[in-house]
């Protein structure tokens, strides 16, 4: 193999290392998380709170009934208690009583509402649960084939690495000097190879005295359009 032909296998080297380290990067944006299980995880945290919430409201509602309950209570014991007689007071007494009676009836519905949505909330977390655990489920077999990928595209990096050793041991430090500059110039692609007369790199036809130089393989020779070496 001529230096510009290994020139230019070094050059699809290091162009699968570029392609790879793109999958590579790729994959590990993957494996730091599933949208899908995040959103799921959002929702149940989000029902939990909810719960909680329509559970304290519940136990405060039991508590104002409890108090009312032992207000009335006490009315009804001064009211029947056969302490009070004057009919003024007593009147005002009833009344009391039945504003408590009625203020508790209020608390009563309103724990009974609490009490209807805690029921739909509770269904309805136990079904985000039920998704979370899916979309969890179906993460993890996901993660597995990202993380084997991550190993296999791991390992042929360094497969590729290797080979781009022994290549560069190959050519002259000059040459290599020289495709590294172009290298950066020409966005990676520091060679161009030659097909029935036309550069592939800027798909121009060459003249016939630049293709029989290549052939002759004596010097460097490079395309008069995109200035890349050129090799058969």
């Amino acid at each position: 193999m001529s230096e510009l032909q290994t020139l230019a296998h070094l050059q699809d080297v290091d162009l699968q290392i570029e392609a790879e380290l793109v999958t590579l990067r790729e994959t590990d944006s993957a494996l730091g998380g599933d949208p899908a299980v995040a959103t799921a995880r959002t929702r149940v945290e989000e029902m939990r709170e909810q719960i909680l919430g329509l559970e304290r409201r519940l136990r405060e509602l039991e508590w104002d009934a409890e108090k009312i309950t032992g207000e009335i209570t006490k009315d009804e014991e001064r009211l029947y208690g056969g302490r009070v007689r004057n009919p003024k007071e007593l009147d005002g007494l009833q009344k009391d009583l039945d504003s408590r009676k009625e203020r508790r009836r209020h608390v009563e519905d309103d724990e009974l509402d609490i009490l209807t949505s805690l029921e739909a909330r509770q269904a309805e977390t136990r079904a985000a649960e039920a998704a979370l655990a899916k979309a969890e489920a179906v993460w993890q077999e996901r993660a597995g084939i990202l993380r084997a990928k991550h190993a296999r595209t791991t390992e042929h990096i360094q497969a590729l690495r290797d080979e781009r050793a022994r290549l560069q041991a190959e050519i002259t430090p000059d040459t290599l000097t020289l495709y590294e500059r172009l290298r950066r110039e020409k966005r990676g692609r520091a060679v161009s190879r030659i097909d029935r007369s036309m550069c592939l790199a800027c798909r121009i036809a060459l003249p016939a005295g630049v293709v029989a130089h290549v052939r002759q393989g004596r010097e460097t020779v490079f395309c008069p359009s995109c200035g890349r070496i050129l090799t058969l």
